[in-house]
């Protein structure tokens, strides 16, 4: 009893500390439900805190992205900038990227028009470059008029360094004009990027680019600097697929083939990739008698530029013509300009004063061609000028600027 009473004590005493629980919160019902309660409100603490982490995250990571999209720069894109232009563009599958780029687009869609996608130049730039252009053309109407009589229709040149001074000066500037191999270019980088993504937009999606793929750029040289030319620009031209790809290249890198004509066993380059060697020259379809012997035997191999396209299957793909075939260029241009599908850049070695040299250049202005480099070399034949025209789209023309 002296403990029943010890311990009765020590409760009455200790019970006004400890919390008084009627029997059914005492109960162990009531024990599992608060344990319960306690659980699922610990779980949704934890899943507001993981909520409103991945709303931070996803706020920043917006608030950068609109950042980074304004300022240039966007993690998985890749910039490519235009040698002839200060604009950035990024190439991209993005919504935003494609956005912008067509912000861009818009910015130069009349170089675009203009040029068959060429020239990637603002709007303002353009349109000053075309006023340029119509300047030079309606000054040569006027020096071609006042200066026709220098011509002899018999044949003789009369006075014929005069004429080259005064007439067929260069008439459009192009921006990124390159020499290789002695031969001028039109920003060269520029054919090589087109032909780069014409191929990749017409191969199948998910496959490599195969070493027989055939290219969407074909250049044609005859005569004159072969050897370097054909060296130089291929060389050139992988350097410029290393830089569009960072390196990361196919078994096939070349985005163009050189085609070198050579009928008289002039002496060629070595064997390399994307170098192609045939053994006859070009000659003007009205010259059906060239390289033939008076006993109709071939003497030297000669076929028309429309017979080789056909026979090599390079319609719609030659980028640069460069002829140097002493002076057949003033019967060849009108084959030139008879082709179904224009050739982008043509480059003549003039030779001579023909009495007909005005209706050349006539032709090749007419057809849309504008002159970007004009050289005179000199030698003891008479008057040699090296020539390099570039095809623009007849919108090009429409003077409204």
């Amino acid at each position: 009893r002296a403990v029943d009473g010890m311990m009765q004590s020590d409760d009455s005493s200790s019970a006004p500390y400890r919390p008084r629980y009627s029997a059914d919160e005492s109960s162990d019902v009531a024990f599992e439900n608060d344990q319960r309660h306690r659980r699922c409100m610990g779980r949704k603490r934890r899943a507001a805190i993981i909520i409103l982490l991945v709303a931070f995250i996803i706020v920043v990571g917006g608030f950068t992205r609109v950042y980074l999209f304004f300022v240039g720069v966007r993690g998985g894109d890749r910039l490519t900038y235009d040698r002839q232009t200060s604009f950035k563009r990024i190439e991209t599958s993005s919504l935003l990227g494609r956005w912008k780029n067509k912000i861009l687009d818009k910015a130069i869609n009349g170089a675009k028009a203009d040029s068959n996608g060429f020239f990637e130049i603002s709007d303002d730039e353009w349109l000053e470059m075309k006023h340029e252009t119509k300047t030079m053309i309606d000054l040569q109407d006027g020096i071609g008029g006042r200066t026709s009589y220098l011509l002899s229709e018999s044949g003789a040149n009369i006075n014929s360094n005069v004429w080259w001074i005064d007439n067929w000066k260069i008439n459009f500037t192009c921006q990124n004009k390159v020499s290789i191999g002695g031969k001028w270019l039109c920003d060269p980088s520029r054919i090589i990027t087109m032909a780069d993504e014409k191929a990749k937009s017409n191969r199948p999606r998910g496959r490599k680019k195969r070493h027989n793929q055939q290219k969407e750029c074909i250049v044609y040289i005859s005569g004159g600097w072969v050897m370097e030319f054909s060296q130089q620009f291929l060389d050139y031209s992988l350097a410029r697929i290393f830089e569009l790809h960072s390196g990361q290249v196919g078994e096939d890198p070349l985005a163009c083939d050189v085609h070198i004509f050579t009928p008289d066993g002039q002496e060629v380059p070595d064997a390399r990739d994307g170098l192609f060697v045939h053994h006859w020259g070009f000659r003007p379809s009205n010259k059906e008698s060239m390289g033939l012997a008076a006993d109709n035997t071939t003497t030297i191999a000669f076929k028309t530029l429309d017979e080789t396209i056909a026979e090599l299957k390079h319609s719609g793909r030659i980028s640069i013509l460069a002829l140097d075939c002493e002076s057949c260029e003033w019967d060849i241009y009108s084959d030139i300009l008879a082709l179904d599908e224009p050739i982008q850049q043509v480059l003549l070695q003039m030779h001579g004063t023909p009495y007909m040299a005005n209706e050349l250049f006539l032709a090749m202005q007419e057809a849309g061609y504008v002159i970007f480099h004009r050289e005179a070399e000199f030698s003891g034949s008479g008057e040699v000028y090296d020539y390099s025209w570039l095809k623009l789209s007849p919108s090009f023309f429409n003077w409204k600027v």
